[in-house]
């Protein structure tokens, strides 16, 4: 039963276009009632826009796209962890600065009980899409000049004083994109956050599910 709603809901979400995941993105931001609707579609593309010349300057610099020979040129410490829930939030990977990088085990083995994997993706494809956003967030630390270090908003005003801060949707839209792209992933990897999650909690993968589909 689980495997027939899992492949109906990757089917469904792999038609969803780009803004859509982008609002989604944003309705998960703290700071998401500090931005327009029309600047959220603004920063949504100019951060797409931003993984994917990511992802072509890395290609230009070192030679591929592959993220396991991308972390070993980057030399970064990629291992692997065993829980993916920590209270009530589920990680599927984390980047730590500088160089540390963990890939949780448990999501994609829940997902591979549930028959995920054999029916919509393999394994390794699951892994080297985590993989790759977790480079991105390297990457994103390394070069101050980047969209997502850029781009700010205004919290508050005093005496003629600006509160600015960075926005955490783009920086995760960017590194979807960024790994979308490296590894030649047809849609948006975003996807994963709904399907890994609902081997945890079905009822809010779904109510995030339907969300999605409504933008």
């Amino acid at each position: 039963m689980s495997e027939m709603i899992l492949r109906e809901m990757a089917e469904r979400l792999a038609q969803v276009d780009d803004l859509s995941w982008g609002m989604y993105a944003f309705s998960r931001d703290i700071l998401r009632d500090k931005v327009s609707e029309s600047e959220k579609k603004r920063m949504i593309k100019q951060a797409i826009c931003c993984g994917y010349e990511m992802a072509d300057k890395v290609m230009s610099s070192l030679g591929t796209w592959d993220p396991w020979e991308l972390a070993e040129k980057l030399k970064l410490n990629v291992e692997y962890a065993d829980s993916g829930q920590i209270a009530d939030r589920v990680l599927f990977a984390l980047f730590t600065p500088p160089d540390q990088i963990q890939i949780m085990k448990e999501p994609i083995e829940l997902a591979a009980k549930n028959g995920l994997f054999e029916s919509l993706f393999p394994m390794e494809q699951i892994e080297r899409l985590i993989l790759g956003h977790e480079i991105f967030h390297f990457l994103e630390e390394e070069e101050e000049g980047i969209y997502t270090r850029r781009e700010k908003v205004i919290l508050w005003k005093l005496f003629g004083y600006k509160s600015k801060s960075t926005v955490r949707a783009l920086s995760e839209i960017a590194g979807m994109y960024f790994s979308k792209k490296i590894n030649g992933f047809l849609y948006s990897p975003f996807a994963l956050d709904i399907l890994l999650y609902y081997n945890y909690n079905s009822k809010e993968a779904l109510k995030m599910y339907r969300e999605v589909l409504s933008y």
